[in-house]
């Protein structure tokens, strides 16, 4: 949303601050309707009657605060994911609202979760002092006793919030993965790695939409593989299981990656400071060391930031602000930035994909 100058003497203003304000919190309404599960209640409401408040809490949840509930509910319709039917008592899903129950594909209620619940919104209140300079670390180290990300999703007690994380992704994929997928030609290679691919949403539909390639791999830390290495996302697709595989290590150990033609980074430099993007691009080139005389693609999958004034850049700036937040020195980059981290790890870029969509891909190349 832009903003024009306000004069300090006027209230011309006013009226856009208080919507950001009211959107606020309807979203509250919204991300309490996800975190209950009230979708999956709801789903089950005839269409021409709806569920009344005490149909939605049945009788396994008694102690439920019915009055509240009813106006959460009426608070959602503003946000477009439920209906109230022939009177305000029965409500009933929209199409958007059945996109929130567990099961759907699109996993809309773990991002909801994710980007309003209770990790992200305390790292976030840590955004004032990370910028006076106060204390130490990303927002989420100051909320966890000093962890990283990655060090805080590995333990034993955070299994569910790695859940909600990894379908928060698949979100993103979901969401734009079609665009990003038809833009490039990935048939052009045998075998293909996605790097922190995470359950193998992106993977599958690349091997969905090429069905030529004759091997794919999620590489990814040992606690993701473990959760999602049953493949649901390639069997959905009903994609050969002899053509995908999950393979666990570290992005920073060469010895760990295997070698193939292409490798994908959705979303992952982004979450690096400069020098561990070199690093993260150096060892995937060691990995290939001894492919003499053939050569080594890599798409880089991020919110590119472009130039002027981009359709895609308010997303981009938005998400990059997050990004400072959640990883340490993260951030979002330019074309630019990206071919100096490039030619320092041995890379020439070959070509820049501007889809916005709003993710961009950048294709980068290496001979051995």
């Amino acid at each position: 949303m832009a903003f024009a100058p306000i004069s300090p003497l006027t209230v011309d203003g006013l009226p856009k601050f208080l919507s950001i304000g009211y959107h606020h919190l309807i979203n509250q309404a919204i991300y309490t309707f996800a975190e209950l599960g009230i979708a999956d209640r709801l789903i089950h409401a005839p269409s021409d009657h709806g569920f009344t408040v005490q149909e939605i809490i049945g009788d396994d949840q008694p102690q439920w605060n019915r009055d509240l509930l009813y106006r959460i509910l009426r608070a959602c319709i503003y946000g477009g994911i439920v209906e109230s039917i022939h009177d305000d008592k029965h409500f009933i899903l929209t199409a958007s609202g059945s996109m929130m129950t567990s099961d759907h594909p699109s996993h809309v209620r773990d991002f909801i979760r994710l980007v309003f619940g209770p990790i992200s919104n305390s790292c976030s209140l840590q955004l004032p002092n990370m910028v006076r300079g106060e204390g130490t670390g990303s927002g989420i180290a100051r909320v966890s006793g000093g962890m990283d990300m990655y060090t805080f999703m590995a333990q034993p007690d955070q299994q569910e919030f790695v859940r909600i994380f990894s379908g928060a992704m698949t979100t993103f994929s979901m969401q734009n993965g079609s665009e990003l997928v038809t833009n490039v030609d990935f048939g052009r290679f045998k075998t293909i790695i996605d790097i922190g691919g995470n359950r193998g949403t992106f993977l599958a539909q690349i091997l969905e939409s090429y069905p030529s390639i004759q091997q794919g791999i999620v590489f990814d830390l040992p606690h993701v593989i473990d959760q999602f290495k049953n493949g649901e996302e390639f069997e959905l697709r009903k994609i050969h299981k002899d053509k995908w595989n999950f393979v666990s290590g570290n992005v920073f150990d060469s010895s760990a990656i295997p070698s193939a033609d292409a490798y994908v980074l959705k979303h992952i430099l982004h979450n690096f400071d400069d020098s561990q993007c070199v690093k993260i691009l150096s060892s995937i080139r060691e990995a290939n060391e001894n492919q003499k005389g053939k050569s080594t693609t890599i798409f880089i999958i991020d919110h590119i930031i472009l130039p002027g004034g981009s359709l895609s850049n308010w997303q981009t700036h938005a998400l990059d602000v997050i990004m400072a937040i959640l990883f340490e020195n993260a951030r979002e980059r330019t074309q630019d930035e990206y071919k100096q981290l490039l030619k320092k790890a041995g890379f020439e870029l070959k070509q820049m994909y501007p889809i916005q969509a709003p993710d961009s891909i950048i294709e980068a190349t290496v001979i051995h």
